[in-house]
């Protein structure tokens, strides 16, 4: 008795060497070349498409809009820890401050180009994290008074409209409460 096993266990080993050998000389590497002067393979797939190109009357809506925003909400006051404008395409207008003492704030809103928007401010840091929501009737200016806690602030402003809104913008700022 032999210790591989007998004759059956020699030809076992016979047989999955000569498989391995032939599965190595099948085998293609990374590394192969191939003729460097030989033209690059061309792809199936078409090329996509180009990038859809701004409208125009966009940017114009956009800008004509944040004047009559300027003119609504009026100067800005002294003391404003947040604030910003632009618009309410896609998924709105963000803005945001790294951290605010705790206490009452004051915010100012309003919104132009569309009926109705909301601003919605959240601070996430905190256990569950406090959000408020200022409804906005586009055209008129919303205040009102928050309590807010140590740390970060996010202000977005949403449109609430299926209407597209082209070139609808929203404006904001946050003051100490007085």
């Amino acid at each position: 008795m032999s210790l591989l096993g007998g004759r059956h266990s020699i030809r076992g080993m016979a047989l999955l060497l000569a498989c391995l050998a032939a599965a190595i000389t099948g085998c293609e590497y990374g590394d192969d070349v191939g003729d460097p002067t030989a033209a690059p393979a061309r792809s199936a797939r078409p090329a996509p498409p180009p990038p859809p190109t701004a409208d125009p009357g966009l940017g114009k809506n956009e800008s004509r809009n944040l004047a009559v925003l300027e003119v609504l909400m009026g100067p800005r006051p002294g003391g404003t820890v947040l604030d910003g404008a632009g618009g309410l395409g896609g998924s709105g207008f963000r803005k945001s401050v790294r951290a605010l003492d705790k206490g009452s704030y004051t915010v100012t809103a309003a919104c132009i180009g569309i009926p109705n928007a909301v601003l919605h401010i959240s601070q996430s840091n905190l256990r569950g994290g406090t959000t408020h929501e200022l409804a906005l009737d586009c055209g008129t200016t919303a205040t009102t008074t928050l309590e807010l806690e140590d740390g970060p602030v996010l202000a977005q402003g949403i449109r609430m409209t299926p209407e597209p809104g082209a070139g609808s913008v929203v404006g904001f700022w946050i003051v100490p409460a007085t």
